[in-house]
C-alpha cells in the first residue's frame, strides 16, 4: 500500500491532521490491523478507542513488534512513522478499501437497514436474484453466502477489515450483486464507511439498541447515514413509508433532492394492494405491487403481514434495479422462508408452530399481528430478553405480546452474565399480574409447556432467538436451537402428558415469589431455575416434587408439618411461620390466599371456556348435567363431587388439561364474600345462579342475605348470565342476563314437565328433552344445562343425547329400587327448599305402599332454624306419612303433637341403629332418608339395603 495513496485518501475525506517520519517510505507491504495481539512486522497499526480498551495504549507494544506505520488520533508520543487523523475508525475503513483495492466497486452493493426485517428482506433479494440466474452474495446475521456456499461471521455487519476481505473474495468469484444487512451499530461505528452502496433500503424503526444509542432520535439518525449517498445521486434509496419514521425520512430526503422512492399501502411510489383474506393462511402471502411498469403479483410461501412488507420492499427494489415484472415474480415467488424468520416447524398435530427472531416490542407486534390474521383458535407466544442489553425494552415486549396473544410464557433468552431472574422480573414488571402470562425460565421446558398447551387449530410463536443455535450463559455458548427443540417435543409421545396428580405446566420459584409478593433480592450472575409439578395441602399423602401449602383449620395447622415435608429437599413449602433455615420455603400472611392466587394465575393459561354455578339447591346435579352437555363439544373439566370451597376449587383447577374445551366450577358459600373470592379465582366466562333459598343462614342471616351473596357471581364481566326466571329478585338482571324457568317471560321457557317412574319429559322453548330421572325439579336443573348448551352452539341432537345419560351422585336423591323396598337417599345436604321438594316427590311415589320418612336436622339456618323445622313438620302433617323417624336436635319438631307411638326421635344415627326400629320396616315400603351431612344418616344405609 503506497504512502502517497494513504495520505491522498485521508485528505479527500478530511481526516488528515498531521504526519511524521514518512520520508523515504514509498510503500508498506504489511496488513492493516486494529488488534495489537495480531500484529506482524511491517503492518499498519490503527489505534481505535473502544468501549473496553483504547488502542493508543498499545502503541509501545506495536513498535516493539516492528510495525511500519501507526495511525492514531492522539498527539505523537515518539518520532517514528505515524499519521494523525481526526477519526481513526473512518481511517481504518479507508485503509481497508485501499488494502483490498476497493472490492465493493466490482459489483452492485445493496444495503438494508431498519430495526426489523433486515435479514428477511436482504435474504429475499439474494435468493430471488440467484433464482433469476445471477451470481450473488449476502452478508448479515446468518454469516455470509457466496452463491450456494455459506460461511460464518460473528456480527450482523462484520468489522470493516473483515468486510472488505469478504468483498474481495466475492469480487474474485465474479459476483454481480451483493446484499447486506446494515445495522445501526455498523453505521455508528463506521464499519461501512467508504463503501459504495448502489441501493439503500429502509424497513422500519422501533425500540431497540437503546443500551448503545442515546435515544430513539440518535438511533434513527444512525440508520439514515446509509442514505447519504442518495443526496448526490450515487445511490438509490427506498423507504417503507407505512413506518412513521420512514415516511418522515423519505419526505425530508426528497425535499433535499435525494434520489429516493417510497413504498406503502397508499400515497407511495410503489403501492401495496393486499387482499387480507388471502394473506391469512399459515403457509402463504398474496398481494400485488403497483408500479410504473404495471402490477407485480406476489404469491409467496412466506406467511404473515410483516412478510408482505418484506416481500413488497424486495419487489420494489428489484424493480428499481431494472428487472422485469415477470422476473421479479419468478424470483420472489420461489423463495422459501428464511431461517429463524417466521420459520414454520412442521408437525402432524395440526398446530401452527413458528420460530422467529423477534426480540423487540415492534417486532413482536408485527409477528403476532400477522399470526392473528391467520385466525387461529388461540395464539400462544414464548418470549425472553437478552442479558446485558437494552433494559428499557423488556417490559414493552410483554406488553406487545399481550396485545395479541391469548397466553404468553416468559423464559430465558441469552442471559449472558446477568441474573435471569432480574431479566424476567423486568419483563413482567410493566404488565398487569392477572393477565395470561406465566414464567418458565428453563427454555427447553418452556417450549415443551407451550407446545403442550397448544391444541389443533392454534398457533405457537417461539420468539427471540430465531436462527441462533446457542444459548449464552456466563460467557459460554451452549447448543440450543428453538426449531430443533420444538421438533423434538412435537415428535415426542410425552408432549402434553402428565401424571394424574401433576400440573400440566411447572411452577417455578420465581413465579411463586411473585405470587406471594415475597421480598427477595436477586444475586449477581446466573441463577439456575427451580420448578415443581405438584401441589398439596395434605402432608400425609404428599408426593416428592410438591409445593405444600400449610393451611390452618379448626382441627389442624399445616405449619406443624412443614419440617416433615421439607425434609425431602425436592419439596417447597409455603406457610406463615419463620423460615427455620429452610431453603425451599416462603412465608406469607395467609397461605390459603397464596394458594388461591397460584391457581387463579395458572388457570389463565388454558383455553377452556369457564362456567361457574351457584345456588341454594341443585348445584351439584346441575353441574353434572352441564358437564355432560358441554362434554358433547369436547373434553370438559368439572368440580369433583361437591368440592366447592376454595380448597376444592384449587384442586379442580389443578386437574385442568390443555385439551379441556370447557370447565364447570361449582361454587359454594356459607358466609359473605366467599362467592366473590371463588369467582375471582376461576374467572368464569358464564355464570349460573340456579335459585335462592334459606340455606347457610347462620352467617347469611336471611334469604336476602343469600341473594346478596350468590349474586356476587353476576357482579363480574361475564359473557353469559343465567338465572331463575321464577324469582322476582333477579328482575334487576333482565338486561344483563337471560332467565330460565316456567315464567312465560323467560328467555328459556320451561313447560310440559311430565314425569314417569324412571324418566321425565320437558320442553324448553318448545324443544322436547327427556331426562332419566323421575323427580320433577331436576327438569329445571336440566333446563339450565340445556340453555347454556344452546348458547354455546352445541347441536340440539347432541344436547338431547347428553341429558339422557344418567348421572350418579352418591347420597343425593339417589333412587334405589330394591326387591324389598324403594329407597330415596338424600343425606348429603338439606335445607327447607330441598327438604320440601324431596317430601313432595316421595309422597307421589307408589301411593298404595307404606311411606316411611327418616329425617334429620337441617343445619346452618341461624335464628330461623326452629321456624323452618316447624314448617317442614307442617308439610309432613299436610302430606301425611305412615311412620316418621327423626335424628338430631331440631328435627324432633317434625313430629306433630298427636304422633303415634310408632314414630320416634333419636339423638344420633347410632342410637337409631341400635333401637332396632329399622328391622321392623315391612317389605314394599317407600323410604325417604334425608338430612344435613353432619347428621350422618349414611350410616343407616347398609341396614336399609339389607333384606334382613
Amino acid at each position: 500500500m503506497r504512502i502517497a495513496a494513504i495520505l491522498e485518501i485521508f485528505t479527500q475525506h478530511g481526516l488528515l491532521v498531521e504526519s511524521q517520519a514518512l520520508q523515504g517510505i514509498d510503500e508498506i507491504g504489511g496488513e492493516v490491523r486494529v488488534d495489537n495481539r495480531k500484529l506482524e512486522p511491517g503492518d499498519i497499526f490503527v489505534c481505535i478507542r473502544g468501549q473496553v480498551s483504547d488502542g493508543h495504549s498499545f502503541i509501545g507494544d506495536a513498535r516493539e513488534k516492528g510495525v511500519a506505520l501507526v495511525v492514531c488520533e492522539n498527539e505523537f508520543g515518539d518520532d517514528k512513522p505515524a499519521i494523525r487523523v481526526s477519526d481513526s475508525r473512518k481511517a481504518t475503513a479507508l485503509l481497508a478499501k485501499l488494502q483490498f483495492k476497493n472490492p465493493s466497486s466490482a459489483f452492485r452493493l445493496i444495503g438494508v437497514t431498519g430495526t426489523n426485517g433486515k435479514t428477511t428482506t436482504s435474504m429475499l433479494l439474494f435468493k430471488a436474484i440467484h433464482e433469476i440466474g445471477f451470481s450473488a452474495g449476502w452478508i448479515g446475521t446468518l454469516g455470509y453466502w457466496i452463491n450456494d456456499e455459506h460461511f460464518e461471521t460473528r456480527h450482523t455487519t462484520p468489522d470493516i477489515l473483515e468486510l472488505n476481505g469478504i468483498f474481495a473474495r466475492m469480487a474474485q468469484r465474479g459476483l454481480k450483486y451483493v446484499f447486506m444487512e446494515v445495522s445501526s451499530h455498523a453505521l455508528a461505528l463506521d464499519r461501512v464507511y467508504g463503501l459504495e452502496f448502489d441501493f439503500c433500503l429502509f424497513t422500519n424503526l422501533s425500540h431497540e439498541h437503546l443500551d448503545f444509542h442515546e435515544n430513539m432520535e440518535s438511533y434513527g439518525q444512525a440508520k439514515l447515514q446509509l442514505f447519504d449517498a442518495t443526496l448526490d445521486g450515487k445511490a438509490v434509496g427506498l423507504f417503507n413509508i407505512d413506518d412513521d419514521f420512514g415516511a418522515k425520512a423519505c419526505a425530508d430526503l426528497k425535499k433535499r433532492g435525494a434520489y429516493v422512492f417510497s413504498l406503502g399501502h397508499e400515497n407511495a411510489d410503489y403501492v401495496i394492494r393486499e387482499d387480507l383474506a388471502k394473506t391469512a393462511a399459515w403457509d402463504q402471502s398474496r398481494f400485488s405491487l403497483q408500479c410504473q411498469e404495471g402490477v407485480i403479483n406476489i404469491r409467496s410461501a412466506l406467511a404473515g403481514g410483516f412478510n408482505v412488507s418484506n416481500l413488497a420492499l424486495s419487489a420494489a427494489a428489484l424493480n428499481l434495479m431494472g428487472f422485469e415484472n415477470r422476473q421479479i415474480e419468478q424470483g420472489l415467488n420461489c423463495v422459501k422462508a428464511v431461517q429463524g424468520r417466521f420459520e414454520q416447524v412442521p408437525n402432524r398435530r395440526g398446530i401452527g408452530v413458528f420460530v422467529d427472531y423477534a426480540h423487540t416490542p415492534d417486532a413482536l407486534e408485527n409477528v403476532l399481528s400477522a399470526a392473528r390474521q391467520m385466525k387461529p383458535k388461540r395464539l400462544l407466544c414464548l418470549l425472553g430478553a437478552g442479558g446485558e442489553r437494552d433494559r428499557g425494552k423488556r417490559p414493552l415486549m410483554l406488553k406487545a405480546a399481550l396485545n395479541h396473544a391469548d397466553a404468553v410464557i416468559v423464559t430465558d433468552d441469552n442471559p449472558r452474565g446477568e441474573n435471569p431472574n432480574t431479566i424476567v422480573r423486568e419483563i413482567v414488571a410493566g404488565s398487569d399480574f392477572w393477565l395470561p402470562w406465566w414464567i418458565i425460565r428453563d427454555r427447553n421446558l418452556a417450549i415443551g409447556a407451550i407446545l403442550g398447551l397448544a391444541q389443533p387449530g392454534e398457533i405457537v410463536l417461539l420468539c427471540g432467538k430465531g436462527h441462533e443455535n446457542y444459548q449464552e450463559i456466563e460467557g459460554v455458548r451452549h447448543h440450543f436451537d428453538d426449531a430443533e427443540v420444538a421438533t423434538g417435543w412435537l415428535e415426542s409421545e410425552d408432549l402434553g402428558r402428565c401424571a394424574e396428580h401433576e400440573l400440566a405446566m411447572p411452577v417455578e420459584r420465581l413465579m411463586l415469589e411473585l405470587i406471594c409478593e415475597a421480598e427477595t433480592q436477586d444475586t449477581q450472575g446466573y441463577e439456575p431455575p427451580e420448578a415443581w409439578t405438584r401441589v398439596s395441602t395434605d402432608s400425609r399423602v404428599i408426593e416428592p416434587g410438591s409445593i405444600f401449602f400449610a393451611l390452618s383449620g379448626l382441627n389442624f395447622d399445616g405449619n406443624a408439618y412443614l419440617g416433615e415435608v421439607l425434609r425431602d429437599g425436592s419439596n417447597f413449602g409455603i406457610g406463615n411461620i419463620g423460615s427455620n433455615g429452610w431453603k425451599h420455603y416462603l412465608r406469607v400472611e395467609r397461605p390459603v390466599e397464596a394458594m388461591a392466587s397460584l391457581h387463579r394465575k395458572y388457570l389463565q393459561m388454558f383455553g377452556a371456556y369457564r362456567v361457574a354455578i351457584t345456588g341454594s339447591t341443585g348445584k351439584t346435579s346441575t353441574k353434572e348435567l352441564l358437564a355432560q352437555v358441554l362434554g358433547a363439544a369436547g373434553p370438559c373439566l368439572k368440580t369433583l363431587a361437591n368440592s366447592n370451597n376454595i380448597i376444592g376449587l384449587c384442586q379442580t383447577i389443578a386437574r385442568i388439561r390443555p385439551q379441556h374445551e370447557h370447565a364447570v366450577f361449582e361454587l359454594g358459600t356459607n358466609a359473605f364474600g366467599e362467592i366473590a373470592q371463588l369467582a375471582e379465582v376461576c374467572a368464569p366466562d358464564a355464570g349460573i345462579i340456579l335459585n335462592i333459598g334459606p340455606s347457610h343462614l347462620e352467617f347469611l342471616i336471611d334469604e336476602m342475605g343469600v341473594f346478596k351473596e350468590k349474586s356476587a357471581l353476576f357482579d363480574r364481566p361475564l359473557q353469559i348470565r343465567l338465572y331463575d326466571a321464577d324469582d322476582q329478585r333477579f328482575s334487576g338482571y333482565d338486561e344483563l342476563g337471560m332467565s330460565v324457568g316456567f315464567s312465560e317471560a323467560a328467555k328459556f321457557c320451561l313447560s310440559d314437565v311430565i314425569c314417569a317412574d324412571q324418566s321425565c319429559d320437558f320442553r324448553l322453548n318448545k324443544e322436547l328433552f327427556t331426562i332419566p330421572y323421575s323427580a320433577p325439579w331436576i327438569a329445571k336443573n336440566a333446563a339450565f344445562a340445556v340453555a347454556l348448551g344452546m348458547l354455546r352452539d352445541i347441536p340440539l341432537d347432541a344436547i338431547r343425547q347428553a341429558v339422557t345419560v344418567p348421572i350418579t351422585l352418591e347420597n343425593r336423591l339417589q333412587r334405589e329400587d330394591l326387591p324389598h323396598r324403594l329407597l330415596l337417599i338424600d343425606c348429603y345436604n338439606a335445607n327447607p327448599v330441598s327438604m320440601q321438594a324431596a317430601i313432595e316427590y316421595w309422597h307421589t311415589l307408589e301411593p298404595g305402599r307404606e311411606h316411611i320418612a327418616i329425617l334429620g336436622d337441617m343445619l346452618e339456618l341461624g335464628d330461623s332454624a326452629e321456624s323452618y323445622h316447624d314448617m317442614i313438620g307442617a308439610i309432613l302433617g299436610e302430606k301425611g306419612y305412615d311412620r316418621l323417624f327423626t335424628v338430631g336436635n331440631l328435627s324432633m319438631r317434625f313430629h306433630s303433637q298427636d304422633s303415634c307411638l310408632q314414630n320416634r326421635h333419636f339423638a344420633s344415627s347410632e342410637e337409631l341403629l341400635s333401637s332396632g326400629v329399622l328391622d321392623d320396616i315391612q317389605p314394599g315400603a317407600v323410604v325417604l332418608v334425608k338430612a344435613s351431612n353432619s347428621i350422618h344418616l349414611e350410616k343407616l344405609l347398609p341396614r336399609l339395603r339389607s333384606d334382613k
